[in-house]
């Protein structure tokens, strides 16, 4: 249970965020046109701050393109629910409760919606469906940790274009709803860590919340059917998933099996793991682009995903062919199958793999042209 200041501090980050006005971060004096970004605003006060996250990456790549096309620029938080003025804008850029009160007004205005996940109608039903799964097979019916309940059908149908992060993959979870549709790429968060050229035969789960959506569950069950040597370290916001925990605690109590919560990305423990560990494992069900799969490729553990991971499948990835024990089973036998040599293969294929397609600068690159073609 959280202590009385942690749960005053969460009170007024929340206060804080949906009170949030649109806040000037770039000034373009040389013109009149102006843009709202309706994302998160932290990375603009909190600029010495280490990257914990992609998004932050995101909104000031996002920001700095809008003022290169001679915009003013202006960000709110996504959660905001302050009446905003949108008529002095040309420009409106986001998601959230922010961006879509914009469609309340009868204003004449280009709205490129910008989406980090599958639809939620797919995610949710995915979700729903794991947790039917685990019903079937345990009699115990768990909370769902990932659905996802707002407008977002009406902006996605009413937008002028949707930019999302992703690949073709996520992109078909949205089919039909709106005909300007790009994709870009997560960008990965440049890491101080090293690749290690050790060879272990532990898997790493490393996601955030929602141990069922992100197929937790499923590495557990398949971990029993493995009789080879092996270990698996999981890393994760999950501490509040009290009904999972339970669940799963006799198979979380193995030996070879190592809760660690959350941990700091350039962390000497994330050293630790990346040099212990050959594979990151998510079994996921629904994705944008997972950047925790991502995080890990460029640090030279070899992915096992499933296609709604968002990730592009190829020589440097193990595919989880279907969302069961038995398809978790068979992905984790074949990473264990693997040689020596085989691995380094694969190893050298994820680090080029995110070298090519999940840099900052591939990020800058396609998320211009998506803005640019509609501008």
């Amino acid at each position: 249970m959280k202590s009385i200041s942690m749960r005053i501090i969460d009170f007024l980050r929340n206060l804080f965020v949906t009170q949030s006005m649109p806040w000037n971060v770039y000034k373009n004096k040389d013109s009149k046109k102006r843009v709202l970004i309706c994302y998160i605003i932290s990375p603009f006060y909190h600029k010495k701050r280490s990257i914990k996250h992609a998004n932050v990456i995101e909104s000031r790549i996002i920001a700095k393109e809008f003022y290169d096309l001679g915009y003013s620029v202006d960000v709110v938080d996504y959660r905001s629910t302050r009446k905003i003025d949108y008529s002095k804008y040309d420009v409106i850029f986001g998601f959230g409760h922010s961006f879509s009160n914009s469609f309340k007004i009868d204003i004449q205005i280009i709205r490129i919606c910008y989406l980090t996940g599958s639809s939620p109608n797919f995610s949710n039903e995915k979700e729903a469906m794991r947790i039917h799964d685990i019903y079937l097979h345990s009699g115990k019916l768990l909370t769902p940790r990932r659905e996802a309940y707002w407008p977002w059908m009406n902006v996605v149908i009413n937008s002028d274009m949707v930019v999302l992060t992703g690949n073709d993959n996520t992109k078909t979870t949205y089919e039909g709803l709106n005909q300007n549709i790009k994709t870009v790429p997560v960008p990965v968060i440049p890491s101080k860590l090293k690749p290690d050229s050790i060879l272990g035969s532990g898997f790493l789960w490393f996601g955030g919340a929602g141990a069922v959506h992100k197929g937790l569950d499923l590495v557990l069950d398949a971990s029993s059917e493995i009789v080879d040597e092996f270990s698996i370290d999981i890393c994760g916001p999950l501490e509040n998933e009290k009904d999972f925990f339970k669940l799963y605690q006799s198979k979380l109590d193995k030996s070879n099996v190592i809760f660690h919560g959350m941990i700091d990305v350039e962390s000497n423990e994330m050293q630790n793991l990346i040099n212990k560990n050959s594979f990151i494992i998510l079994p996921s069900c629904s994705e944008g682009m997972a950047s925790s799969v991502t995080t890990c490729m460029q640090l030279g553990l070899i992915p096992i995903i499933s296609k709604e991971c968002g990730i592009d499948l190829g020589e440097h990835s193990i595919l989880i062919e279907e969302l069961t024990i038995s398809g978790v089973t068979k992905a984790m036998k074949n990473a264990l199958s693997l040689n020596e040599d085989e691995l380094l293969r694969k190893k050298e294929l994820s680090i080029k793999h995110v070298n090519k397609i999940n840099t900052p600068a591939k990020y800058k690159e396609e998320i211009s042209e998506a803005i640019r073609s509609i501008l």
